[in-house]
């Protein structure tokens, strides 16, 4: 078939001698994504809107900073950020204050009662509206969205191939398969994208392809482990010398575990 534009890197990920090719276009993404962020781009109205809002992940707060090639940018975005949040925080604050101060004034019968759970107070409201804020903060992320919105992209194009692209079909089945959170991810949108015989089709193929690359990172990391017994000193370490980091992957996606 021939290429389009928006099936390229698929193939490209798909051609490389990896434990998920997944992992290969997430990584690439997250790398374009972090570039995009500290590019003349970060300072533009519509994106310090979005990042005020949604701030980074841990993670991505992290990448950020690291690469040290706009440092003043991320320390305008850290401190509009900053100044939007607080803002919200500090009207709960202000919002709660009242009943916060009443509570610490409440009498023995009704601080009894709040204690065994059968008399919300004003500040196990604060609390959990308190959490709720803070919750939101960890669960928001610029880069996440971004990178979540496009990989839905690509998921699409891969069962799409899948079906329409023999020879893509083929490069699948004879890989490595992928790491469980994106075999979870295609899972997934197989169920949501695909009819129920193609769904069953990519579904049993997919199964398979998993399984037996399951049995072989399995393997590989046993004969790791064997090659430490002084009895195996001398034997081949075979494919097993890099096992542990494609194990990790295997499980849980790609990270620095090199």
């Amino acid at each position: 078939m021939k290429e389009q534009i928006y099936t390229i890197p698929v193939n490209d990920a798909f051609s490389e001698d990896c434990e998920c090719p997944v992992c290969v276009l997430e990584q690439n993404l997250e790398n374009d994504s972090i570039s995009f962020m500290l590019s003349p781009a970060l300072m533009e109205s519509d994106n310090r809107m979005a990042t005020n809002q949604k701030g980074f992940c841990r993670r991505h707060f992290g990448m950020l900073y690291s690469k040290k090639e706009n440092v003043l940018g991320v320390s305008l975005v850290i401190e509009t950020h900053i100044q939007h949040q607080m803002g919200i925080y500090k009207k709960l604050l202000k919002k709660s204050k009242k009943g916060l101060d009443a509570d610490t004034k409440m009498n023995a019968v009704r601080n009894l009662a709040g204690h065994i759970g059968k008399s919300p107070t004003a500040t196990s409201k604060f609390i959990s509206d308190a959490t709720g804020f803070l919750a939101s903060l960890d669960d928001n992320c610029e880069v996440c969205e971004r990178i979540d919105r496009i990989m839905g992209r690509y998921t699409d194009t891969i069962l799409w191939m899948y079906f329409k692209d023999t020879d893509f079909r083929e490069k699948i089945k004879s890989g490595k398969g992928f790491c469980l959170p994106h075999y979870k991810l295609l899972l997934e949108s197989a169920k949501e994208q695909l009819s129920p015989k193609q769904t069953a089709l990519f579904v049993n193929d997919l199964n398979e392809l998993m399984m037996n690359n399951i049995n072989r990172i399995l393997e590989e990391i046993q004969w790791f482990s064997k090659k430490f017994d002084y009895r195996n000193k001398d034997a081949s370490w075979k494919n097993s010398r890099d096992a542990v980091p494609r194990a990790i992957n295997k499980f849980v996606s790609y990270g620095d575990f090199k």
